[in-house]
């Protein structure tokens, strides 16, 4: 399908939906009841009689129990019971008889005054505005058929799944109790009667049993009067039941009475099961409904937290590899357990006005690169110089390492900015070094006792492990040849013991003792083989104010020093935020420039393994295609096996190639939005700070601008933003 007809079918499955989605709630909880009706009446009823009843009889009988003639309808039951439904003053009742003793066995409860007013909502509002269920029963039937092509069902654990999932499951049945809604309206597939005259008013039973006399009509089966002036008639004949309708006029064989169509649609076709049937159909709309509803407003509304009724405390946290933000889920778990009400936010998803609003702002930031704060509570840290925060009350937990230069800066940065706004600290500010369990456990502690709690169990936190590791392969990215280039390498580890990981955790090599630990992105998967670590390691140069040229101490040993048959000591540590989707399913967008294509090699790898997997699309640049293209020949094979669905390139030096990853994404910008919008596709974004960490941002805002509904077009910002609070827009960038 193409992108501008899944737009336009997006567009009418919504906004028809938004539009008329009061009416729909009445005519499908109405139409639910009514499915009620067939199974009230057989619960309460007897088995239909199979033989019919003479008309001289019924004449006879009904002249003792009816002299007044106000019966509307008769039905037989077996054991010689005979039903009559009566009216009078809009009311309606039934009541059942001994035809042989003519004698009354009581009123038979078939809620009929409570089904007749649900008809009556459900056909035309109680108004008389049957044309406007008419119109809402054409629309209904758009928005189903629009339905199954925007989303093919994934079987995930996720509100809009279900939503997804039910629709398609459930579509024969919704569309069948659609589509005879609309044959009705139209009069397709329902019996040609004769002219009914309503302005003739009642015509009672007497006069229509002559006319059945007349017409030499003998057996009675059932009888139903419609529409005041006119009775639809069952009798039995010679070559079984027959259809007919008496009017004032005459009597006039029909096909059927109210057709199939009819009784497809109210589910009248097979008793108590067709009515189950329908009143699903009836359940899977409302839930359908309401699940849309619901999934639209919080897109709209993008609700940022997750949380308790009526929280009072806020737990928030800056985490650049995921560890801050476990430890903010085991807070608030261990302080919910001991009867807390907690707000749960990244502080991505923050203003800092926001911390006025609580008792107390619990805090837990890492720090990251040269003392920095991370990706997520860089925009928080930016607007606290403007922020008046004399009602916050914080406590700050800060994560960190002293082998390096500025340990738990970020922090201190935090601390300082929430002080000089006004914010009051509530506990001294404790510092993890390394490892954060212990000092979390402490800070956890004097947080509990602070709040007057008992802090419940919580799960270990996941700390580095070491790992044994031998180099196997090394060998160059780029090309040596070419100044213009960079100096890359590739290398692969191995260890005597299986190795467990995910592709974009982090590998940190120490290159000497006691100097700071340099991560580096894992690009393998443990799927392929379990001993075996891949990665991409450019060599660094800085130059010192003498003008000499120094390289990077990790990536030095790891291009130059370190040679095959050695043996390294190194960690593992968990990159959560860098994971492949748990669903192999979930299509993935991969942006890379430079080296920051070393974690998605890994990614794609693990989808190679999958047999029932997702698209995966790649846009990576670079400077040169012929000097450093890294991993080629891996990526094209790749593609060529159908595993990479899509590859764009951009080589900023080359003239046929040239340009940048954003320029790639504008080019793209409608399969983009496609794959986001419509698709549930996750972007994962790498490469430096300066120019992948704002170019994919503002490529991506500008791309729902132009290729976005009105919805996101006019808050294509905050639409982008959200996706990085959701997760589904992942940078990983360093500077």
């Amino acid at each position: 399908m193409t992108a501008s007809l899944r737009w336009l079918l997006l567009r009418l499955h919504r906004w028809i939906t938004l539009a008329l989605a009061p009416l729909f709630l009445v005519i499908i909880v109405s139409g639910g009841l009514l499915a009620l009706e067939p199974i009230v009446r057989d619960l309460a009823s007897g088995a239909p009689a199979e033989d019919p009843i003479p008309l001289v009889e019924l004449q006879a009988f009904l002249a003792e129990t009816d002299p007044r003639q106000r019966a509307r309808t008769v039905s037989l039951e077996e054991g010689g019971v005979i039903v009559l439904e009566f009216s009078r003053a809009g009311e309606r009742w039934h009541e059942a008889f001994d035809l042989e003793q003519r004698t009354a066995l009581g009123e038979r409860d078939y809620a009929t005054a409570f089904f007749q007013s649900v008809r009556h909502l459900h056909k035309d509002l109680l108004l008389g505005l049957d044309w406007v269920v008419e119109l809402a029963s054409y629309a209904l039937l758009v928005v189903l058929i629009a339905g199954p092509w925007l989303a093919w069902p994934r079987l995930r654990a996720t509100l809009t799944q279900w939503h997804t999932v039910a629709g398609w499951v459930t579509l024969p049945l919704l569309l069948l109790v659609s589509v005879t809604g609309v044959m009705m309206a139209l009069e397709l597939g329902t019996p040609r009667l004769p002219p009914v005259d309503r302005e003739a008013g009642r015509l009672a039973i007497g006069p229509v049993l002559q006319q059945l006399e007349a017409a030499d009509v003998s057996q009675i089966l059932a009888m139903e009067r419609f529409e005041r002036a006119a009775w639809a008639v069952t009798a039995a004949g010679p070559d079984g039941p027959r259809q007919l309708v008496v009017t004032a006029e005459g009597v006039t064989p029909v096909s059927a009475y109210p057709g199939w169509i009819t009784e497809l649609h109210q589910g009248t076709w097979a008793g108590t099961g067709s009515g189950a049937i329908t009143l699903l159909g009836a359940l899977t709309l409302l839930f359908l409904l309401i699940t849309g509803i619901w999934l639209w407003a919080r897109r709209r509304l993008g609700g940022r937290h997750r949380g308790d009724t009526g929280a009072d405390l806020l737990i928030a946290h800056a985490s650049q590899t995921g560890t801050a933000a476990k430890l903010a889920r085991e807070t608030a778990k261990a302080l919910r357990a001991g009867g807390a009400r907690i707000d749960e936010a990244s502080l991505a998803a923050l203003a800092p006005q926001d911390l006025d609003t609580y008792r107390y702002a619990l805090l837990i930031a890492s720090t990251c690169g040269d003392g920095e704060m991370p990706d997520t509570g860089r925009a928080f840290l930016a607007a606290l110089p403007e922020a008046r925060l004399n009602r916050t009350r914080f406590a700050l937990l800060a994560l960190g390492d002293s082998s390096y230069r500025h340990f738990c800066a970020a922090g201190e940065t935090l601390r300082a900015s929430l002080r000089r706004a006004g914010a009051q600290e509530v506990l001294p500010m404790a510092r993890a070094d390394g490892a954060p369990e212990p000092a979390w456990r402490l800070w956890l502690g004097e947080v509990a006792e602070l709040l007057g709690v008992a802090p419940g169990a919580t799960e270990p936190i996941p700390a580095d492990q070491p790992v044994l590791l031998t180099l196997r392969e090394r060998r160059q990215l780029n090309d040596p040849e070419d100044a213009a280039t960079h100096e890359v390498w590739g290398l692969s580890f191995e260890s005597d013991t299986a190795l467990d990981y995910r592709p974009g955790d982090l590998l940190l090599v120490r290159p000497g003792e006691g100097e700071p630990a340099r991560p580096y992105s894992i690009g393998s998967t443990p799927l392929d083989d379990p001993h075996r670590i891949d990665l991409t390691v450019a060599v660094t140069r800085s130059t010192d104010a003498q003008g000499r040229t120094h390289t990077g101490r990790a990536s030095s040993l790891l291009g130059h020093h370190l040679q095959p048959g050695d043996a390294i000591t190194a960690a593992l540590r968990v990159h959560r935020h860098l994971h492949p989707p748990d669903d192999p399913r979930q299509p993935i967008i991969l942006i890379a420039a430079g080296c920051g294509i070393a974690p998605f090699i890994g990614f794609i790898a693990e989808r190679a393994t999958q047999t029932d997997r997702g698209p995966v699309w790649l846009i990576f640049g670079n400077r040169r295609r012929q000097g450093d293209f890294f991993h080629a020949e891996r990526l094209l094979q790749w593609q060529a096996q159908g595993v990479l669905t899509r590859l764009d390139l951009a080589f900023s030096r080359d003239p046929d190639d040239g340009g940048y990853v954003q320029d790639r994404m504008q080019e793209a910008a409608p399969n983009l939005i496609d794959w986001m919008l419509h698709r549930d596709a996750r972007i994962y974004a790498c490469g430096r700070r300066s120019t992948i960490g704002t170019a994919v941002p503002r490529a991506l805002t500008e791309a729902l601008r132009q290729h976005g509904d009105a919805e996101h077009r006019d808050a294509a910002e905050t639409v982008v933003q959200r996706w990085q609070t959701e997760g589904r827009l992942r940078l990983d960038v360093i500077d």
